[in-house]
C-alpha cells in the first residue's frame, strides 16, 4: 500500500465506493474469427448516441474530475506554464516561404489562446496580421483555430484551414493577401493537417487542389472512404469544383475505397502533376499527368513509380531530373536520381549510398547542390551537402537532434532543435560552406536555457537482443538510488519517430525531481525502414516488449524502482502502453493513455479503420487477425488482477481513433481491477484527437497529466492532504 493511500484513506474509500456504483452496463457479443471465438463484453459502448452510454460518460467525468481536482500542486503547474508563456513574448509555427521573398507563419503572443496568421515582406520587415480566427464567426460560441496554411507560389493568395472544437475536418477558404478579403465561400470536408494530401497550388496561382472527404461528417467506418482529389478555381462558384483523381473518376487505376488520392506539385516550373495513392503507408503508388490536363474533361494518368520502389519523397529539378529518397535495398535510405524521360526507378543512379549507422531523413535541392539530413538512433542529427560529385558534412553550430530543411529562393534554411533547445534557424553560406545564423524571429524573450537539466542518450538491450534507443532528461546531480519517479513515453507506429523537441511541461516534470524518458520502440522510424517493419502488423509485439525492456532497464540500473514508473502513450502509441500495462502491470505505478488505439480487432469498424489496417492488419486475413488480437489491449485485460492507476482520455470529435475504443477499455479495466488504484475515464465532448488545443486547454491538460503521474508514483508533494 503506498503511503498516500494511507494518508488519504477516507478520500480513496469514497472514490472506490463511487466507482463500484458506476460500472458500465454490459452487452456481450461473441465474434468468431477463423475458428477463434472472442467475447466482447462492452460492445454496447460503441453506440455513442445511446442515452445510457452518454449518461455513463458523464458519470465517469464527474468521478474523474473529482479525483483529479484533489491532486495537490496541479494549479501550481498551470501557473508555472502561464509564467513561462509570459516570459516568451510569442511562439511561431508553420513557417512558409515563397519564391519572391514573402514569409507566412502562425504567431501566438503571450496570453493569446490561439494563433493568428501573419506574413512578412522579407526577413527584416515587421509582421502584418492577415487573419484572426476569432473573427471567422464572432457570434458563435464555438472555438476556431487555424491548423494549416498554404500560400500560392507568388504569395498573392493563401489558403487557410480552420478547425472547430478540435474536430480536424476543416473549413477552408482563400484570402487575398493584399486586401485581406476572402475570395470564395468555405471549402468543406478537407483534413489537410492529418497528412491527407495537404493543399497544392497549381502554377497559375489561382487554382488549388485538396483531398475531399465526402463522408467526413459521419462518425462511422465510412467517414474516410471514397475520397477524391479535386481542384478548385478561387473566386468561382463552389459547384465548379472538379474531381480529377479518384476511384470514381479513374476506375482504370488501382484506387481502393480506403485510399486517399492526393496530388503533388513541388515545382511551379515543372509541367507535370503527380497523383499519389496515399494512406497509412510510407510508400505509395503514383501516377503523372500534364498539369494542363487537370482542367480538361478527362485525365489520362500514367504510372510514375510503384510502392515497391519504396520512395519516401521526391523532387523535380531542372527540366528533366528527379531526385528521390528511397529505402529499396537500403533500410537506412539512399538518395537516387533518374530522369523524367526515362523514369528508371528500377535502376536509378545512386548519388548518396545508404549509410551504415545513419538514417537519411530529408533532402532539398537547389542550384547550390543537394542538401540532406541524417539521424543516428533518431536523436543525433547531421547535415550534408552534395555538390559537383562531392559529399561534404556541414558542421552544425550546436548539437542537434532534429533538422528541418526548407528553401527560400535559392537559399537553404536549416532549422535545428533538440530536447533542451528551441528552434534556431541558419542559412547555408556557399562561400564558407557553413551555416550562418538566420534570426528570422528575434526578441522572443526566451531566456531560460535549462542549464539545470541534462540529457542522457542510452541504448537498452531488448528481449531479443536488439538495441533500443532511450532518451532521458533530468536535473543535474540526480542520484540513481531507485527513488526517482519516471514519466516514460513511447509511440512506435507508421515509421514515425519520437524526434527531439523542447516542450516546457516535460522540463517542469524534470524540475519536480522526475525523469522524463522517451523509449524509441520498434514500429517507429528512428533506425530506418527495418525498425518500422519490426513493429508492424504481426511483428507488433516488439513495440510493447521494447517499452517493457526500457522500463526494466531503468529499474535494474537504479534510476527508479517498481511502482515509480508512469507510462504514457497516445493514438497508435496506446497499443504499446496498453499492452505493456496488461502484460506487466506490476512494473508500473501509473498509465496514461490519450485517444489510444486499444481494441484493434475492432479498428476496422471505426473511423478510418480500413486505412488503419494498412499499418496494423485486417481481420479478413487469418495471419493478420492473430496479430491484431495479440496487440488488442482490451482483450488482454485479465480478471482479478492488480492494475496500476490509469487515466484514459478521449475526445468525442476525434476523427482518427474512435472514442469508444477508450470507453470499452476503461469499462473492462474497471471491471477486472482488483487493486484499490483508480481507473479514470475523461471524455472531452468539445475536442478531437488532441493535436489542436487552445493554449489554456493545453496548460490544463498537461498539469492534470503530470500531477496524476507524480501522485501515483509517490512524489511526496503530490499526495492528498
Amino acid at each position: 500500500m503506498r503511503s498516500f493511500i494511507v494518508i488519504s484513506c477516507f478520500f480513496s474509500f469514497f472514490v472506490l465506493i463511487f466507482f463500484s456504483c458506476k460500472n458500465a452496463k454490459k452487452k456481450s457479443i461473441e465474434d468468431s474469427y477463423f475458428g477463434q471465438v472472442i467475447e466482447d463484453s462492452f460492445r454496447n459502448l460503441e453506440d455513442q448516441e445511446s442515452n445510457d452510454v452518454k449518461q455513463w460518460l458523464q458519470e465517469q467525468n464527474t468521478i474523474t474530475e473529482s479525483y483529479l481536482n484533489s491532486v495537490p500542486q496541479q494549479k501550481l503547474l498551470v501557473e508555472k506554464q502561464i509564467a513561462y508563456d509570459q516570459k516568451n513574448k510569442y511562439s511561431i509555427s508553420q513557417v512558409n516561404f515563397t519564391g519572391n521573398g514573402l514569409i507566412f507563419f502562425l504567431k501566438q503572443k503571450a496570453g493569446e489562446n490561439v494563433s493568428k496568421l501573419y506574413y512578412r515582406k522579407g526577413s527584416n520587415s515587421s509582421g502584418i496580421e492577415l487573419f484572426d480566427p476569432k473573427n471567422f464567426n464572432p457570434k458563435s460560441t464555438d472555438k476556431y483555430q487555424v491548423n494549416y496554411i498554404k500560400p500560392n507560389w507568388d504569395g498573392s493568395k493563401i489558403l487557410v484551414s480552420l478547425i472547430k472544437n478540435g474536430d480536424e475536418n476543416s473549413k477552408m477558404f482563400v484570402l487575398d493577401v493584399k486586401t485581406k478579403e476572402k475570395l470564395s465561400g468555405v471549402l468543406k470536408n478537407g483534413n489537410p493537417s492529418a497528412g491527407i494530401g495537404g493543399v497544392q497550388w497549381l502554377p497559375d496561382n489561382s487554382t488549388l487542389y485538396y483531398t475531399y472527404l465526402p463522408n467526413a461528417d459521419k462518425n462511422s467506418s465510412i467517414a474516410y472512404l471514397n475520397s477524391k482529389a479535386i481542384i478548385y478555381k478561387t473566386g468561382s462558384e463552389l459547384n465548379q469544383i472538379k474531381d480529377v483523381f479518384s476511384k470514381e473518376n479513374n476506375p482504370n487505376l488501382d484506387i481502393k475505397p480506403e485510399d486517399f488520392p492526393t496530388i503533388n506539385i513541388n515545382n511551379s516550373n515543372f509541367k507535370y502533376a503527380v497523383g499519389i495513392i496515399s494512406g497509412a503507408t510510407q510508400f505509395r503508388d503514383s501516377y503523372y499527368l500534364p498539369i494542363e490536363e487537370l482542367s480538361k474533361g478527362e485525365q489520362n494518368w500514367k504510372t510514375f513509380f510503384k510502392k515497391e520502389h519504396k520512395i519516401k519523397s521526391h523532387t523535380f529539378y531542372g527540366d528533366n531530373d528527379i531526385i528521390f529518397l528511397t529505402a529499396r535495398n537500403a533500410t537506412n535510405f539512399k538518395i537516387c536520381k533518374t530522369s523524367f524521360s526515362s523514369k528508371n526507378f528500377d535502376n536509378p543512379e545512386v548519388i548518396i549510398p545508404e549509410k551504415k549507422d545513419e538514417v537519411i531523413k530529408s533532402l532539398v535541392v537547389t542550384s547550390k547542390g543537394i542538401f540532406f539530413s541524417t539521424v543516428i538512433n533518431g536523436v543525433i542529427a547531421k547535415f550534408y551537402r552534395y555538390h559537383q560529385g562531392k559529399e561534404t558534412e556541414i558542421m552544425l553550430p550546436k548539437p542537434s537532434g532534429n533538422i528541418k530543411l526548407s528553401i527560400k529562393g535559392q537559399d537553404v534554411v536549416v532549422s535545428l532543435k533538440g530536447w533542451l533547445s528551441k528552434t534556431q534557424r541558419y542559412l547555408f553560406n556557399e562561400n564558407t560552406n557553413s551555416l550562418e545564423p538566420y534570426d528570422l524571429f528575434p526578441n522572443s524573450g526566451d531566456n531560460d536555457n535549462f542549464d539545470d537539466l541534462t540529457v542522457e542518450e542510452l541504448t537498452v538491450k531488448g528481449h531479443d537482443g536488439e538495441e533500443i534507443p532511450l532518451s532521458l532528461i533530468y536535473k543535474k546531480g540526480l542520484k540513481k538510488d531507485g527513488s526517482n519517479p519516471i514519466l516514460l513515453r513511447s509511440y512506435g507506429a507508421y515509421g514515425l519517430s519520437m524526434v527531439p523537441s523542447p516542450y516546457y511541461p516535460f522540463f517542469l516534470y524534470a524540475r519536480e525531481g522526475g525523469i522524463y524518458a522517451v523509449a524509441h520502440v520498434r514500429g517507429g522510424g528512428e533506425k530506418g525502414d527495418s525498425w518500422h517493419r519490426a513493429g508492424y502488423k504481426t511483428t507488433k509485439p516488439n513495440t510493447w516488449k521494447d517499452l517493457i525492456s526500457c522500463t526494466e532497464y531503468l529499474i535494474n540500473n537504479n534510476y527508479t524502482s517498481k511502482g515509480k514508473v508512469a507510462i504514457w502513450g497516445g493514438s497508435a502509441g496506446g497499443i504499446g502502453v496498453g499492452r505493456a500495462l496488461t502484460e506487466k502491470p506490476n512494473l508500473y505505478g501509473a498509465a496514461i493513455i490519450s485517444r489510444g488505439i486499444l481494441n484493434t480487432v475492432r479498428i476496422e469498424a471505426g473511423i478510418n479503420g480500413a486505412n488503419s489496417a494498412k499499418e496494423f492488419g485486417t481481420i479478413k486475413d487469418s495471419t493478420e487477425f492473430r496479430g491484431l488480437y495479440e496487440m488488442d489491449s482490451y482483450h488482454h485485460i485479465k480478471d482479478n488482477t492488480l492494475y496500476p492507476a490509469t487515466l484514459i482520455t478521449t475526445g468525442m470529435n476525434d476523427s482518427r481513433v474512435p472514442p469508444w475504443q477508450s470507453f470499452k477499455f476503461a469499462a473492462r479495466l474497471q471491471e477486472a481491477n482488483k487493486s484499490r488504484n483508480p481507473i479514470l475515464l475523461k471524455t472531452e465532448f468539445d475536442s478531437g484527437h488532441g493535436l489542436q488545443s487552445t493554449k489554456n486547454k493545453e496548460f490544463e491538460t498537461m498539469a492534470i497529466t503530470l500531477s496524476f503521474a507524480l501522485m501515483q508514483t509517490g512524489h511526496p508533494d503530490y499526495q492528498p492532504e
